[in-house]
Protein backbone atom coordinates (compact mmCIF):
# COMPACT_ATOMS: atom_id res chain seq x y z
CA UNK A 1 0.00 0.00 0.00
CA UNK A 2 2.48 2.66 0.59
CA UNK A 3 4.57 2.28 -2.27
CA UNK A 4 1.12 2.91 -4.34
CA UNK A 5 -0.23 5.91 -2.17
CA UNK A 6 4.09 7.16 -2.63
CA UNK A 7 3.65 6.96 -6.17
CA UNK A 8 0.29 8.83 -6.10
CA UNK A 9 1.40 11.39 -4.21
CA UNK A 10 4.58 11.72 -6.57
CA UNK A 11 1.95 12.41 -9.64
CA UNK A 12 0.13 15.31 -7.72
CA UNK A 13 3.05 16.66 -6.52
CA UNK A 14 4.76 16.59 -10.21
CA UNK A 15 1.28 18.42 -11.15
CA UNK A 16 0.70 20.46 -8.75
CA UNK A 17 -2.39 19.23 -7.62
CA UNK A 18 -3.67 19.90 -4.10
CA UNK A 19 -4.39 17.23 -2.33
CA UNK A 20 -5.53 15.48 1.27
CA UNK A 21 -5.79 11.57 2.14
CA UNK A 22 -9.05 10.78 3.69
CA UNK A 23 -11.18 7.98 4.75
CA UNK A 24 -9.26 4.77 6.58
CA UNK A 25 -5.51 5.77 5.91
CA UNK A 26 -6.25 9.30 7.18
CA UNK A 27 -7.56 6.96 10.31
CA UNK A 28 -4.24 5.27 10.71
CA UNK A 29 -2.14 8.13 9.82
CA UNK A 30 -3.55 10.07 12.92
CA UNK A 31 -2.71 6.91 14.93
CA UNK A 32 -6.75 5.29 14.69
CA UNK A 33 -7.16 2.04 14.59
CA UNK A 34 -8.27 0.97 10.83
CA UNK A 35 -8.80 -2.04 8.65
CA UNK A 36 -8.64 -0.11 5.28
CA UNK A 37 -7.66 -2.19 1.94
CA UNK A 38 -7.72 1.03 -0.28
CA UNK A 39 -6.68 4.59 -0.42
CA UNK A 40 -8.79 7.96 -0.46
CA UNK A 41 -7.99 11.24 -1.43
CA UNK A 42 -9.76 15.03 -1.85
CA UNK A 43 -8.40 16.67 -4.85
CA UNK A 44 -8.68 20.54 -5.21
CA UNK A 45 -9.20 20.57 -8.91
CA UNK A 46 -11.25 22.48 -11.18
CA UNK A 47 -11.77 19.21 -13.52
CA UNK A 48 -11.71 15.24 -12.74
CA UNK A 49 -11.07 15.03 -16.10
CA UNK A 50 -7.63 16.69 -16.08
CA UNK A 51 -6.83 14.74 -13.54
CA UNK A 52 -7.55 11.48 -15.46
CA UNK A 53 -5.94 12.72 -18.28
CA UNK A 54 -2.76 12.89 -16.38
CA UNK A 55 -3.39 9.54 -15.02
CA UNK A 56 -3.47 8.14 -18.45
CA UNK A 57 -0.36 9.82 -19.39
CA UNK A 58 1.27 8.06 -16.68
CA UNK A 59 -0.16 4.61 -17.65
CA UNK A 60 -2.52 4.62 -14.97
CA UNK A 61 -6.39 4.04 -16.19
CA UNK A 62 -8.85 5.22 -14.39
CA UNK A 63 -12.23 5.01 -14.46
CA UNK A 64 -15.21 7.64 -13.45
CA UNK A 65 -17.61 6.47 -10.54
CA UNK A 66 -20.16 9.20 -11.51
CA UNK A 67 -18.93 13.40 -11.85
CA UNK A 68 -17.07 13.55 -8.67
CA UNK A 69 -14.97 10.87 -8.59
CA UNK A 70 -12.30 8.19 -10.22
CA UNK A 71 -11.38 4.81 -9.29
CA UNK A 72 -8.08 3.81 -9.97
CA UNK A 73 -5.54 0.59 -9.03
CA UNK A 74 -1.77 0.68 -8.06
CA UNK A 75 0.06 -2.26 -6.80
CA UNK A 76 -3.26 -4.06 -6.74
CA UNK A 77 -4.65 -1.30 -4.11
CA UNK A 78 -7.89 0.39 -4.75
CA UNK A 79 -7.69 4.45 -5.07
CA UNK A 80 -10.38 6.45 -4.68
CA UNK A 81 -10.06 10.24 -6.42
CA UNK A 82 -12.69 12.62 -5.21
CA UNK A 83 -13.39 15.88 -6.34
CA UNK A 84 -12.99 18.35 -3.60
CA UNK A 85 -16.37 20.29 -3.62
CA UNK A 86 -16.54 23.78 -1.85
CA UNK A 87 -19.36 23.32 0.61
CA UNK A 88 -17.11 20.79 2.38
CA UNK A 89 -14.04 19.17 0.45
CA UNK A 90 -12.34 22.50 -0.47
CA UNK A 91 -11.80 22.95 3.30
CA UNK A 92 -10.76 19.84 3.96
CA UNK A 93 -7.72 19.90 1.49
CA UNK A 94 -7.03 23.56 2.66
CA UNK A 95 -7.17 23.08 6.37
CA UNK A 96 -5.07 19.23 5.86
CA UNK A 97 -2.28 18.47 8.04
CA UNK A 98 1.31 16.62 7.30
CA UNK A 99 1.93 13.68 8.85
CA UNK A 100 5.43 12.14 8.33
CA UNK A 101 5.23 8.52 6.85
CA UNK A 102 8.43 7.41 6.64
CA UNK A 103 10.92 9.43 5.04
CA UNK A 104 7.99 11.49 3.42
CA UNK A 105 5.48 14.05 4.58
CA UNK A 106 2.10 13.21 3.69
CA UNK A 107 -1.29 15.55 3.32
CA UNK A 108 -3.46 14.16 5.68
CA UNK A 109 -7.24 15.78 6.64
CA UNK A 110 -7.59 17.35 10.03
CA UNK A 111 -9.29 15.20 12.89
CA UNK A 112 -11.83 17.62 12.86
CA UNK A 113 -12.42 17.32 9.02
CA UNK A 114 -12.62 13.75 9.37
CA UNK A 115 -15.30 14.22 11.87
CA UNK A 116 -17.17 15.97 9.42
CA UNK A 117 -16.80 13.22 6.13
CA UNK A 118 -17.83 10.99 9.03
CA UNK A 119 -20.83 12.28 10.22
CA UNK A 120 -22.09 13.15 6.88
CA UNK A 121 -21.30 9.28 5.42
CA UNK A 122 -22.91 7.96 8.31
CA UNK A 123 -22.23 4.44 8.31
CA UNK A 124 -21.73 2.45 11.46
CA UNK A 125 -17.87 2.33 11.05
CA UNK A 126 -17.47 6.01 10.11
CA UNK A 127 -19.60 6.32 13.29
CA UNK A 128 -16.77 4.49 15.27
CA UNK A 129 -14.35 6.35 13.85
CA UNK A 130 -15.78 9.46 14.83
CA UNK A 131 -15.33 8.49 18.25
CA UNK A 132 -12.05 6.87 18.19
CA UNK A 133 -11.24 10.40 16.68
CA UNK A 134 -12.98 12.21 19.74
CA UNK A 135 -11.19 9.87 22.19
CA UNK A 136 -7.38 10.45 20.46
CA UNK A 137 -7.84 13.83 20.34
CA UNK A 138 -9.94 14.48 23.58
CA UNK A 139 -9.52 18.18 24.56
CA UNK A 140 -7.60 19.04 21.49
CA UNK A 141 -10.80 19.57 19.07
CA UNK A 142 -11.76 22.74 17.60
CA UNK A 143 -15.66 21.59 18.26
CA UNK A 144 -16.93 24.92 16.88
CA UNK A 145 -15.43 24.40 13.54
CA UNK A 146 -17.10 20.69 13.29
CA UNK A 147 -20.49 22.15 14.44
CA UNK A 148 -20.37 25.16 12.07
CA UNK A 149 -19.07 22.97 8.93
CA UNK A 150 -21.79 20.49 9.88
CA UNK A 151 -24.61 23.22 10.13
CA UNK A 152 -23.51 24.82 6.78
CA UNK A 153 -23.35 21.83 5.16
CA UNK A 154 -26.96 20.60 6.33
CA UNK A 155 -28.42 23.89 5.43
CA UNK A 156 -27.08 23.57 2.07
CA UNK A 157 -28.22 19.99 1.54
CA UNK A 158 -31.90 21.47 2.66
CA UNK A 159 -32.20 23.51 -0.28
Amino acid sequence: MLEALLEVIGLFQKNNIEYCVIEGLAMLLHNGRASTVDIGFYLLVNDLHEVAKLFKAEKISVKAAGDFQLKTKRKGVAIDLLLADHYAGADVVRRACEKRLGSKWIRVATPEDLIVLKTLADRSIDRRDIEELRELFKGKLDEVYVQKKLKNIGEVLEK
